[in-house]
């Protein structure tokens, strides 16, 4: 049976609805069409016979289908989703009335003869499927209704392999594995960090930037990605703010990891013999007055791990991929400073642990995936959501956004700014001449609307995205500001909810009594 697809670009959802002509009572021998889907950027190509309905004609049956889903507010965003539809893991959604008969005397007008519903042997025909994928983690919904009869319908379409989420386990004896992106070379902090909280039997995959961890969850080549985003002694990395904005991905968890710098040299070198230490410069920095007080000369290299590979590489005589010591540097006389599993990674020998200057450095992780948690969250389990947001230029609108929560005693963890993205800012361009043209005149430019400099705001309160405060809240959020989204509801204290803390139970269990 020939299907139609169409991907419908709405906000704040992306809508992919999927029939059949047969379920529109079209002859299965009318429906002739050669239809190539590229999927990644959601075209579609179709050759179209005489006996075809026209592409007009089939923009009325996707328009009636619009309206048949129920879309949240146009001011919310993609994730900004209200919270209580995602507690129903379901839902049943008909054309509006007097659809139907529309529909079909289109095709009969078409087709130049009445439909007949018996002209084909009972051929089981497809029910609408309609997948809502919402940031955040919402629940999918996924309603079957018959076109013909506009009641429910028992078959069920099983979803495409690509379509279907590799967090789910899909055998108890054998359970998935779990991939997870980190940046950086094997043993960096970060790939310590997802150990600590997934387990020691997730597949680490390490990445040489911060993007490609985000690009590989988004095109489903690795299932999470842990990514740092602030430092106790350091504060925030922006590049990864900035890339919460470009991906579609949602917080899932959190971890907050004590950093512990550790002395890595070849084994049997003697302490008083290193006279250079390599590392990323903030590890450098945060180790200054062990270095000073020891004679030993910093040198900036591009990682921390990365620092320990290349002591191991010049150690087997290897080359190290352009990334050679610095002048001056040999493994006889120069030490690395990584974490412990940097040095069992690369075989190196740890002469002391813990030699950063502050022993309150500790580094806040996400967990960052394509399907959120926010269902599995209740008031028993401590959350936090994360959330961005933008402003008019008017005094006081920062004081009145952040009165949304505190008139509701909703407590608040951090807030920061950040100046707006380019892609952003060109978003609320295009809303802004959309509103003027709405209104009936020119009205003012944008220039002139808006400042030169614009700035948003993230901001992580101490409540799940379910709690009815927090949804008031952000009702009058959006109320006020140019922007919203949510990056994440998500347990707090290093806690795992919902699919990944099934899939690493599974794992764990699998690999009981095994030695890693």
């Amino acid at each position: 049976c020939t299907s139609l697809f169409l991907v419908v670009k709405n906000k704040p959802s992306n809508v992919l609805i999927t029939f059949s002509l047969q379920s529109l009572g079209i002859p299965i021998n009318a429906c002739h069409a050669h239809r190539t889907i590229d999927t990644h950027r959601n075209h579609l190509n179709m050759t179209r016979s005489k006996c075809l309905p026209s592409w007009k004609s089939l923009q009325l049956i996707f328009a009636w289908c619009t309206i048949a889903i129920v879309i949240p507010s146009a001011t919310s965003d993609t994730n900004n989703v209200n919270p209580i539809r995602r507690r129903s893991a379901s839902s049943n959604m008909f054309l509006p009335k007097g659809a139907l008969s529309e529909i079909r005397a289109v095709m009969e007008k078409i087709s130049h003869s009445p439909i007949d519903d018996t002209s084909n042997p009972p051929i089981r025909t497809l029910p609408i499927s309609v997948n809502v994928s919402q940031r955040g983690g919402g629940t999918s919904l996924s309603p079957s209704t018959n076109f013909l009869s506009g009641t429910p319908s028992t078959s069920t379409v099983a979803p495409h392999p690509a379509a279907t989420d590799t967090q789910t386990t899909t055998s108890t004896s054998s359970p998935k594995p779990i991939r997870v992106a980190f940046q950086g070379e094997a043993g960096a902090y970060s790939e310590k960090s997802l150990r600590e909280l997934l387990g020691p039997h997730v597949i680490s995959v390490p990445r040489p930037n911060f993007e490609s961890c985000y690009r590989a969850v988004a095109s489903k080549e690795c299932d999470y990605a842990c990514i740092p985003i602030e430092n106790s002694l350091g504060g925030s990395i922006h590049e990864n703010y900035d890339l919460m904005l470009r991906y579609d991905l949602t917080i899932v968890a959190e971890h907050d990891f004590r950093v512990r710098h550790c002395l890595l040299t070849k084994p049997g070198l003697d302490v008083k013999e290193i006279k250079y230490a390599i590392s990323h410069s903030q590890a450098l920095s945060q180790c200054d007055n062990y270095l000073r007080a020891r004679g030993i000369v910093p040198k900036v290299v591009y990682d921390t791990a990365g620092s320990a590979k290349m002591i191991r590489r010049a150690l087997d005589g290897e080359g190290s991929g352009g990334r050679e010591l610095p002048e001056g540097c040999t493994p006889e006389n120069t030490a690395s400073i990584a974490s412990d599993l940097a040095g069992k990674t690369f075989g190196l020998e740890c002469k002391e642990t813990g030699i950063e200057d502050d022993d309150s450095n500790f580094t806040r992780f996400l967990l960052l995936g394509r399907r959120g948690v926010v269902p599995y969250l209740n008031k028993k389990i401590p959350s936090k959501t994360s959330l961005v947001f933008t402003l008019p230029n008017n005094a006081g609108a920062l004081y009145k956004s952040l009165a949304c929560f505190s008139l509701r005693d909703i407590d608040m963890s951090k807030i920061e700014s950040r100046p707006m993205s380019a892609g952003l800012l060109n978003y609320l361009k295009f809303r802004n001449t959309v509103t003027q043209l709405g209104g009936g005149g020119r009205g003012p430019t944008f220039a002139q609307e808006l400042p030169r400099f614009r700035y948003c705001f993230y901001l992580d309160i101490l409540a799940s995205e379910l709690d009815e405060g927090v949804q008031n809240a952000l009702h009058h959020l959006r109320e006020q500001s140019d922007y919203c989204r949510i990056l994440g509801s998500y347990p707090a204290n290093s806690r795992l909810v919902g699919p990944v803390a099934e899939a690493v139970e599974a794992l764990n269990a699998a690999n009981a009594g095994k030695v890693n």
